[in-house]
């Protein structure tokens, strides 16, 4: 995957954005987005940067056309605004931001609370309900079937974050979710896209990379998601 330049990746973001707002019946007169995007751009990120966000889009905009609806593409702008591995709280912390910057923007309480419940389901700590939570978790997720290329570089910048994890110990956490994730089998993804788009891609890369990781050291960089 040819990745695209900082300043188109920001424009498309940026058409994103305005589509999302303009669904959810509100303007960005707050000016909310450059300061969502400059948390995207924090040095600490590898893997949780514009990149990710952009995938996350990109992905809603070609399995649910039209692109999306409001909360759902607000919650994926939103959903690793908070971001540091060193911290358990971050999808908490980046569903707390979405709810006061947009309801600064004036978007009405339930849509808010819906946000806030759509970003807390990307802990992946339980299955999701509703079928918007389907939808956020294959989002966030669709990076598990990438390509061979753009998973190894996903790998990669993943184990960047957790460069403050010794080797050891991230091979063991990475593994441990690896194998949670093959444990779902076909029931990874949620949605019939998301099925048919990721579902054997994933298993094989999470296969393959359970295998270098049983293996153990120089057999391959890891990471936690």
């Amino acid at each position: 995957m040819t990745p695209r330049p900082p300043e188109a990746l920001e424009a498309s973001l940026r058409r994103h954005w305005a589509d999302s707002l303009a669904q959810a019946g509100v303007v960005d007169r707050a000016g909310v987005l450059p300061d969502l995007l400059q948390r995207w751009r924090e040095p600490h990120r590898a893997y949780h940067t514009c990149q990710h966000l952009h995938e996350t889009l990109q992905g809603l905009q070609a399995w649910r056309p039209p692109f999306g609806s409001g909360p759902l593409a607000l919650a994926l702008f939103f959903h690793d605004a908070v971001y540091d591995p060193r911290r358990a709280d971050n999808e908490e912390a980046s569903a707390q931001l979405a709810r006061e910057a947009l309801g600064a923007l004036g978007l009405d309480a339930p849509t808010l609370l819906t946000v806030g419940r759509l970003i807390a389901v990307t802990r992946h700590a339980a299955r999701p309900e509703g079928e918007d939570e389907k939808w956020m978790v294959d989002l966030d997720l669709s990076i598990l079937g990438a390509s061979p290329v753009r998973y190894a570089q996903y790998r990669a910048q993943v184990r960047q974050e957790y460069a403050h994890v010794p080797d050891p110990d991230f091979r063991r956490g990475r593994l441990a979710l690896v194998e949670r994730f093959l444990a779902q089998g076909g029931a990874l993804f949620h949605t019939e896209p998301g099925r048919a788009a990721c579902s054997a891609a994933a298993l094989r890369n999470l296969g393959a990379e359970a295998q270098e990781l049983r293996e153990g050291p120089g057999a391959g960089s890891g990471g936690c998601e």
